[in-house]
């Protein structure tokens, strides 16, 4: 049996780097190596478009202060979502 060539070559695009993401993540690095974060809760969003979220710090300590902070991010976002900005 011979092999046919195929008629296209399938290339995997490297993902692209998002360097805001880079620029936000380093400013508050430096801000909590400063002491001025003690604690963050977050939702992240991988190359996939599958997400985690977590904790820490005094946000994982007091995850009433967490929940608060968490809600703002959704009023934030939801106005966003309705141009409302």
């Amino acid at each position: 049996m011979t092999k046919r060539a195929r008629p296209f070559t399938l290339l995997q695009l490297k993902q692209p780097i998002s360097h805001d993401t880079v620029r936000c993540l380093r400013s508050l690095l430096a801000d909590a190596e400063a002491g001025k974060i003690v604690g963050i809760t977050y939702a992240a969003m991988a190359s996939n478009r599958q997400f985690f979220f977590s904790s820490c710090g005094e946000a994982h300590r007091n995850p009433a202060w967490a929940t608060a902070m968490s809600a703002t991010l959704h009023h934030g976002n939801v106005r966003r979502v309705f141009g409302e900005e």
